[in-house]
């Protein structure tokens, strides 16, 4: 027996019409922490949560979009006005901020035209909930489509922020805000007291992220410099050329670590590149070359750009250092370097410090401490049995707090809570 003409399209409408229809929204459209982040969740998301249909919304051209259309989810691209793009919270007060005041008044008739556009996008997509990442995309969808139920997704430190700390509070009215360690949501309570909060840990891609062999040709290669005998002992960090990733730190420790034992071969590698674009937000790679030549480093300091495999980078690195100098919200690349079964020293602050246990699945250090950087350094250079088991301990955490397949229940939890209150 035929079903009806036209069954077919009703029944497809229906099941549509039962989605949850998420629009995710993200300024930076590089592959910052926050953006594989992101990945993650819309991959844990269409792995788990077949309920929820995600579209993502990009402010800018990038390899995120790429990235999303391979999981299957609809990207649009909504350039932001260049008078838009530079402005930044790279600042630390209000009066630094005051700084770009001209070029935020010259930006006014741009940012409202592309306001306009931004709600006739979402409105176009009827989604159920916008989901913003980023505190420009907090921003232009709150006064874009103020009615919508919004999920704010907090990764850094609204407090120290001139915008976010004074705009936070009235972002949060109405939505609900997740947030990715618990030192974020505790500043995030700070500064918004009567904000709903949850929070969420980051997950990672564990069959992506796994203990693999040394390898120490790809690095050198990248770095233009000979590959290190197999004595060396290989440490690096990974991380975007933001200046409060520690860069200079780590540079120190470096030479510091070089001075206390000359007999001992080292390689150390700085990985990433730029993609934030602000103004004021990143180190150069000018000033990267000039440090390493001040410190007499040349021979001993690879800079190696972004790269895609980052599992690769992992395979080449003995102890992977994490030397931020500001409390990190999260650490993505910890985690990462944990779940490869690497060492690890960690900026023992903020959420960053949340991710290991001390002694057991990774070594701290005082932020911006390049005397402690090089201490923890050392000692793990000189007892490969610890090293080794800081490592095994490492992946066994990852894997028990950190797999992304669980994202997508927490977050779809989340918007239940959200969609329900609106309902109550």
């Amino acid at each position: 027996m035929q079903p009806p003409h036209g069954a077919p399209a009703a029944a497809n409408e229906a099941a549509s019409q039962a989605k949850l229809r998420v629009l995710f929204v993200n300024p930076v459209a590089g592959l910052g922490g926050s953006e594989r982040s992101l990945l993650d969740l819309l991959a844990s998301l269409r792995a788990t949560a077949p309920e929820v249909e995600p579209r993502l919304l990009l402010l800018a051209e990038g390899e995120l979009a790429e990235r999303a259309r391979a999981l299957g989810v609809p990207v649009e691209i909504a350039r932001v006005p260049p008078a838009l793009a530079v402005l930044g919270e790279s600042k630390a007060s209000l009066r630094d901020f005051g700084a770009e005041l001209p070029t935020l008044l010259r930006s006014i008739p741009a940012a409202l035209g592309y306001v306009a556009k931004l709600r006739r996008i979402a409105i176009e997509h009827c989604p159920n909930i916008v989901h913003t990442n980023g505190m420009k995309a907090h921003l232009l969808m709150a006064v874009a489509v103020p009615e919508l139920p919004r999920v704010i997704h907090l990764r850094d430190f609204a407090s120290e922020r001139p915008v976010s700390r004074h705009a936070l509070p009235l972002l949060a009215r109405g939505s609900l805000i997740l947030t990715n360690s618990r030192a974020v949501e505790d500043d995030a309570r700070r500064v918004a007291p009567r904000a709903r909060i949850r929070t969420i840990y980051n997950g990672i891609d564990l069959d992506d992220f796994r203990p693999g062999p040394r390898e120490l040709e790809h690095l050198a290669r990248l770095a233009g410099l000979p590959v290190p005998p197999a004595t060396a002992t290989i440490v690096g960090m990974v991380a975007t050329r933001g200046w409060w990733k520690g860069h200079r730190t780590f540079l120190r420790a470096a030479a510091l670590v070089r001075a206390a034992e000359p007999a001992r071969e080292f390689r150390f590698y700085v990985v990433g590149g730029a993609i934030y674009g602000a103004r004021g937000s990143e180190i150069s790679q000018s000033e990267l070359e000039r440090l390493i030549t001040e410190l007499g480093l040349a021979d001993a300091v690879g800079l190696v750009p972004f790269q895609h495999d980052a599992a690769a980078v992992y395979r080449g690195l003995d102890i992977v250092v994490h030397p931020s100098e500001r409390p990190e919200p999260f650490g993505r690349t910890i985690v990462e370097a944990m779940a490869m079964g690497r060492a690890v020293v960690v900026s023992r602050a903020g959420g960053a410090a949340e991710l290991f246990v001390e002694g057991q699945s990774a070594l701290g250090h005082r932020p911006g401490d390049a005397g402690d950087l090089a201490r923890a350094v050392l000692e793990l250079a000189r007892d490969e049995t610890l090293r080794a088991r800081l490592g095994t301990a490492a992946r066994a955490e990852a894997g028990a707090r950190f797999d992304r397949r669980r994202l997508g229940g927490e977050v779809f939890a989340t918007y239940g809570e959200l969609l329900g209150s609106r309902l109550g």
